[in-house]
């Protein structure tokens, strides 16, 4: 297999950095390793929520934010893709969310702060139009609602731990659980069940039945993110309009129906666009020659295929798609076989604490200016290779709730690099 661009990952730096090289005209290949990571975040964008990873107070202008943090440190992965590449690749993920049907709000200028799932207020940019109303900025009380043999949102347990830490609201929450129409009491429910169920009209009204029923005037509605899987837009508008209330979704634990409508929407729209798929084939070893990468190999079916292409952007997030391989004691990367961490004892990647920052949360494989990973001298280990994405070193993307903005930031600037090659 040749082309120009082959784009490894399945998150949203690979997402952001095949639309880019496919818009300028390139032939495209999108190495899909397996299960997208995007299927078990929240589906919200967030730039920079913290500033570090143990500070306590959030972000309020991500973009001033990310200017501070630059000047603080030349190195982190922000300063090596640069602001401009954040600026213009953010303004290509929000067209591209409007050419497919997803409707999307917020601003790099100003973080929204919306309830989890367990209740504890998190700071993020840009947000499905159907959480924006979860704002905590206003004041307005919140009523959170969940289903009765539906267990991946508690509505209690949310409305407890959201009216001790939600001070601008005085404490004013409440919950709430209604019966799934059309099914006994004792059946369980998942997040699937329920997103497809809110497509049926009949279904939407008889929840909404209930729920207008129960709540007090002046209230909000908090749903979990199910209203809808394949219409989320007009489930959204047709079940607020009945409430007659204002209702906001909150992104449920993984699989995230949330992410399962973002991501899937938008792999369709570069499969329908041209960008050529493999997929459930990890690619695991580069191949090298004269300072340039000639093709990767991927495994499948047993066997080991070569794709070869001008440019490759290796936009792994994590370990969830492959970009890290985790010894005893080495931390290895697939593709060039570098050694990115040594530890004496496994533990020495985690601190004691859960809710501390985690040295493992920043290993990842060092890169140049212009993203291509580095070796111990400083010097690319490819000219024609870039990195994007949660593999990259130097910074804590889940600390500093900057992981959404990172991808593309990354993936935009890494995408620019490998047509420039």
């Amino acid at each position: 297999m040749k082309t120009d661009v082959t784009v490894v990952g399945s998150g949203l730096a690979a997402l952001t950095a095949a639309r880019t090289a496919h818009e300028a005209g390139r032939e495209v290949t999108l190495v899909w390793p397996g299960l997208t990571s995007l299927y078990f975040l929240s589906a919200t964008i967030d730039v920079l929520g913290y500033a570090s990873a143990d500070a306590l107070q959030p972000v309020v202008d991500p973009l001033d934010g990310v200017g501070r943090l630059v000047a603080a440190q030349p190195d982190h992965p922000y300063a090596r893709a640069g602001r401009d590449a954040l600026e213009r690749g953010v303004r290509l993920v929000q067209a591209w969310l409007a050419s497919v049907g997803l409707s999307w709000t917020g601003s790099l200028t100003h973080n929204l702060l919306l309830p989890t799932a367990t209740g504890t207020p998190k700071p993020t940019c840009l947000v499905p139009t159907s959480m924006a109303a979860g704002d905590l900025g206003r004041v307005d009380p919140i009523v959170l609602c969940g289903f009765e043999g539906y267990q991946d949102f508690a509505p209690e347990l949310a409305a407890a731990n959201l009216a001790r830490q939600w001070s601008a609201g005085g404490g004013r929450v409440s919950a709430m659980r209604v019966a799934v129409p059309g099914f006994s009491r004792d059946r369980l429910f998942t997040s699937i069940d329920l997103a497809r169920s809110f497509e049926n009209a009949g279904f939407r009204d008889e929840v909404a039945r209930q729920v207008r029923d129960r709540l007090p005037g002046g209230a909000r509605l908090g749903m979990p993110a199910v209203l809808g899987l394949t219409r989320p837009d007009d489930v959204f508008l047709s079940f607020s309009e009945a409430v007659g209330h204002s209702v906001f979704e909150i992104p449920t634990v993984p699989p995230s129906v949330a992410g399962l409508r973002f991501f899937d929407r938008l792999r369709k729209s570069l499969q329908e666009a041209g960008v050529d798929f493999v997929q459930g084939a990890p690619a695991h070893r580069a191949e090298v020659d004269d300072g340039r990468c000639t093709r990767i190999w991927l495994k499948a079916a047993g066997r080991e295929h070569p794709v070869e292409a001008r440019a490759f952007v290796l936009a792994l997030e994590d370990t969830v798609d492959g970009a890290l391989r985790a010894g005893v004691h080495q931390i290895r990367d697939p593709f060039f076989g570098a050694v990115v961490a040594e530890h004496g004892e496994p533990i020495q990647r985690t601190s004691e604490s859960f809710f501390d920052a985690h040295p493992f949360a920043s290993v990842g494989l060092p890169v140049t200016d212009r993203l291509q990973p580095a070796d111990e001298t400083g010097r690319p280990r490819a000219r024609n290779v870039f990195l994007a994405g949660g593999a990259m070193a130097g910074y804590d993307p889940t600390g500093t709730k900057s992981r959404g903005g990172m991808a593309i930031a990354t993936g935009y600037r890494a995408a620019l690099e490998a047509l420039a090659a």
